[in-house]
């Protein structure tokens, strides 16, 4: 069912999913039984089954896993999300007599459905490009994931997750960082996820290198310079 949305070229929508209020790039796949709404998919985004989706953006070469919920979240480029995964999340607040929200209480007669509410000051949650969130993972509201960023299986995340910093467990916590200070400096700095894609092909084996040394840096600095000058 798509209504009062925009659809781009060689979309695929699979059975029983639900577009509403929202714009679909070319080349994006939708899963059975998922839903979204109010939301702007970028092109060759790839929405695995009984995916929920709600007032949030998702950046081009982005997949999802099945059963994946994101509710006000900005999402970038070539991000990797499994299955089971939840963004955007909010907190009840336990400190009032109830813990039951007050947006709750105002629409318990009108019959509204969540996706009927004004959200227009609600904070955004923020996940940068080239990140990878396994399987079950949470990330609550109004949090920022940088660029490169891994959150292990499992992970409940409630902080903000620095560049390239690998964080698991719950609360989550900083395992380690994928690279030394220097490498990440470059390697957001060369932002090589913003490249053309034809730009992106020709440089696979630099970006899939095992080996990210000084050479490889230097290489991809290159490119990026070249970029910026063409």
């Amino acid at each position: 069912i798509v209504t009062d949305s925009s659809i781009g070229e060689k979309v695929k929508i699979y059975r029983n999913a639900e577009i509403k209020d929202s714009i679909l790039g070319s080349h994006v796949s939708v899963g059975d039984q998922t839903v979204i709404l109010k939301s702007d998919i970028k092109s060759n985004v790839a929405l695995n089954r009984r995916n929920y989706i709600l007032r949030t953006i998702i950046g081009s070469y982005t997949y999802t896993g099945i059963g994946t919920m994101t509710l006000s979240a900005n999402i970038g480029r070539f991000c990797s999300i499994a299955w089971n995964v939840s963004i955007g999340g909010a907190d009840h607040d336990y400190k009032n007599v109830t813990t039951s929200p007050l947006w709750r209480f105002h629409v318990m007669d009108s019959g509204s459905r969540v996706g009927e509410i004004d959200y227009t000051n609600q904070t955004k949650c923020c996940i940068g490009n080239d990140v990878w969130i396994a399987s079950n993972a949470v990330i609550l509201r109004n949090l920022n994931i940088g660029n490169g960023a891994v959150i292990g299986a499992g992970a409940i995340v409630t902080k903000d997750v620095e560049p390239y910093a690998i964080v698991a467990g719950v609360p989550a916590r900083v395992i380690k960082k994928r690279f030394d200070e220097r490498t990440i400096e470059v390697l957001n700095g060369i932002e090589w996820w913003s490249w053309p894609i034809e730009m992106i092909r020709e440089n696979l084996e630099l970006i899939y290198c095992s080996t990210v040394n000084e050479s490889v840096l230097e290489e991809l600095k290159q490119v990026a310079l070249e970029l910026k000058t063409s």
